[in-house]
This record gives C-alpha cells, structure tokens and sequence, in this order.
C-alpha cells in the first residue's frame, strides 16, 4: 500500500487539504511544482517567492486545481474555487 503525497503550502507551510482549491507553478523543464492555497495571502506570498525564482529562458506553467469540477473555469469559476483578483501570472 502507498502512502498519499502530502502537498503543503508553500506561503503559509498548511497542508492542502482535497477540499481546498489551490495553484501549482510548475517549472516545466523539471517538473518540479510548489504549490499555493488559492487564497489571498497565499497567492500573494507565492508570486513574491515566483519573481525572486524566476530565470530568463526557463518557463513556469500555473495549473489552477479546482474543486467544484470545473476544470475549464479559470477565476471566478462557477463554484467559487478562484475569486476575487489574480495575484500570480501578472506582469
């Protein structure tokens, strides 16, 4: 049997919870991903820590995780997962 992956905050160091919606930026030449609460305080804390990491010539994708089943709905999705303002992705 194995275990689940625990997937923590990165901002705030919470676990994610399946209930919580949140966003992964993932460099896409590694695969790495860290992940972000879909909340406020947390997106802004993950797009502080995005500019400081970031390097010319990589590329970083955001994946927005729902939990309402809308997985073609970006902010303000029809179940509330992502509302209000976008902080990450804003140049």
């Amino acid at each position: 049997m194995s275990k689940k992956r625990v997937i923590r905050c990165a901002a705030c160091t919470r676990r994610i919870r399946d209930h919580h919606p949140y966003i992964g930026l993932e460099r896409y030449d590694t695969g790495r991903e860290v992940a972000y609460h879909a909340r406020d305080a947390c997106q802004e804390a993950g797009a502080e820590q995005l500019a400081q990491m970031m390097k010319v010539g990589r590329i970083y994708v955001i994946h927005h995780y729902h939990v309402c089943g809308d997985e073609a709905g970006g902010f303000d999705c029809s179940g509330g997962c992502f509302s209000g303002q976008m902080a990450l992705g804003r140049n």
